[in-house]
């Protein structure tokens, strides 16, 4: 059996030591316009470094254990450069559907348009019309396909999932959240593999919401063996690991400002070592502060920026 692993990129990423490519938003743009325009940016980009290797953060982390368990090949849906292999040489870059820095959310809605709609185009672009589907497709059914995305992300690809044939349905098993699993194509949701928040009550699963996708994914392959398995045994074998589980009591936490957390941040970042992982876990558990982790990451990295430019940033 040949494994591949498609997961969509993340915003942290390894510092190549030159300034990440960020995309130049002009309002006269269409989508057309503005996908050749980033496309010429990225190839005189002279900086490379792997897939692999330039992708930071635990989601990411989580894929490359689930690649080594089951010998896959590693894809990575990126909202920049398409779909690539974890082989492939990428410049460093700031480009995302989500929040945060090189965001086109803004710009795409003021263009009338969506991520799909980015999507499209930018493959196109890149001579690789759909390729997660023409992958899937050009692959025997001695391949199994195991994908792991939140919902951004498969909205973003859902019209190229919908070009999958429907001879390799049995070939894919998807993890996401329930609200990932209404954005894919009615076909393909028989493919979600049943995990749900009860996930948050198994030993070494525990985490937050951007990485669920991937948590679920490293627990099938880890713990139940679940790409050996064929679809109706992986789900039920899912299903009793869930049932086993404790759903999990959801803390209250207060909203507040950016500049509060700005505050908090700044006054237990020595105590933390300005690691974004601890910071992070001490907004929610002893703050009791609601925080995205976009939004989160956002202000650490100015957090970060003054200490660095202080001279006492921690390592």
């Amino acid at each position: 059996m040949k494994y591949s692993i498609i997961t969509n990129c993340t915003s942290r990423k390894r510092d190549t030591g030159v300034i990440p490519l960020i995309p130049v938003l002009s309002p006269d743009l269409s989508v057309a316009e503005m996908a050749k325009t980033w496309s010429n940016q990225v190839e005189q980009s002279q900086i490379r470094v792997k897939s692999v290797d330039l992708y930071q953060g635990r989601s990411f982390a989580e894929c490359r254990i689930a690649t080594r368990t089951t010998a896959a090949d590693l894809y990575v849906v990126s909202a920049g450069l398409g779909l690539v292999h974890a082989d492939d040489l990428l410049p460093n870059y700031s480009l995302t559907i989500s929040e945060g820095t090189g965001s086109l959310q803004k710009w795409l809605f003021a263009q009338g348009a969506d991520s799909s709609d980015w999507w499209t185009v930018l493959c196109q672009n890149m001579e690789t019309p759909s390729p997660i589907s023409h992958m899937i497709n050009a692959q025997g059914t001695n391949s199994l396909h195991l994908i792991a995305m939140p919902s951004s992300y498969l909205e973003m690809v859902a019209p190229d999932l919908t070009q999958v044939q429907d001879d390799r349905l049995e070939t894919l098993r998807i993890f996401t959240s329930f609200a990932g699993s209404k954005t894919l194509p009615r076909n393909l949701q028989s493919a979600v593999m049943p995990y749900d928040e009860r996930l948050e009550g198994v030993t070494n699963h525990k985490g937050t919401r951007s990485d669920f996708p991937q948590r679920a994914l490293r627990h099938f392959v880890t713990h139940l063996k679940g790409h050996e398995l064929s679809m109706n045994k992986a789900k039920e074998g899912v299903e009793a690991s869930m049932a086993s589980s404790v759903r999990p009591t959801i803390p209250l936490r207060e909203k507040v400002p950016n500049e509060r957390i700005l505050e908090l941040i700044r006054t237990h970042w020595d105590r933390h070592e300005g690691s974004a992982s601890k910071l992070l876990r001490f907004l929610r558990d002893e703050a009791h502060i609601a925080c995205e982790q976009s939004r989160f990451s956002g202000i650490w990295r100015k957090v970060k920026e003054d200490h660095s430019a202080k001279g006492s940033f921690h390592v």
